[in-house]
């Protein structure tokens, strides 16, 4: 990791690498399914739909049911969460001191992830982060595939003024990190949890580091590009 070229654009994911959003999001998405009639644990839930979105993942789940949990229950579903964000979000640890850096170098940084811009400014907002990105965030919505296509990485590089292989991917969910991977970049899998890296090292990421420190180390000591 230590010596990586200095990238001309680094892309952050939102979910699990600038909020820490996904076990909170996944215990309310888990409670609302449970009383579904579809039981499933925040665990079980996060090992299986991480990365998704939730009308995908919405589909999936009134297959296995055989009925519609409704129009309204991507809404619901938001409205709880927010109520929990509010509550508990904070901003992954580590990731507050990778902006400064970055800033302090000058190196262009940007948001790309599946939830809409709605979400984004719900728990960007609340973490003091949206300030640090505004007018740089863009969503799966803008594209016509959401990852693990490469469709939303290449749209933000483009917006960007960035070529792909210049740019620096920082995700934490196999779907993103496919992406990246797709869209030509040099991709960092975040792995907290020691029990996802063998998952994610099949993926064969740029990088993986267990946390955000690691990356705030290999910048400030790698070349400059020629």
């Amino acid at each position: 990791m230590i010596g990586i070229n200095r990238p001309d654009l680094v892309i952050f994911d939102c979910d699990g690498v600038l909020v820490e959003s996904e076990a909170i999001a996944n215990r309310v998405f888990a409670e609302m399914v449970t009383a579904e009639g579809y039981p499933i644990t925040p665990e079980a839930s996060l090992a299986r739909f991480k990365g998704g979105r939730f009308k995908s993942i919405q589909g999936v789940i009134e297959e296995e049911l055989g009925r519609s949990l409704g129009p309204d229950w991507i809404p619901r579903l938001y409205d709880a969460m927010y109520v929990a964000f509010r509550a508990e979000l904070k901003p992954v640890a580590g990731v507050v001191g990778l902006i400064d850096a970055l800033a302090a170098e000058d190196v262009p940084t940007c948001v790309a992830s599946n939830g809409p811009i709605a979400k984004m400014q719900v728990t960007l907002g609340i973490t003091d982060l949206w300030r640090r990105f505004e007018g740089r965030i863009f969503s799966a919505d803008m594209v016509a595939r959401p990852k693990p296509a490469p469709d939303l990485f290449r749209h933000a590089a483009d917006t960007m003024g960035a070529r792909p292989a210049r740019c620096l991917v920082i995700e934490d969910s196999p779907p993103g990190v496919r992406g990246g991977l797709a869209a030509g970049m040099n991709t960092i899998a975040l792995v907290s949890d020691p029990a996802d890296r063998p998952a994610m090292a099949a993926l064969e990421p740029t990088w993986m580091v267990e946390d955000l420190s690691r990356v705030t180390e290999a910048l400030r000591t790698a070349p400059a590009p020629a």
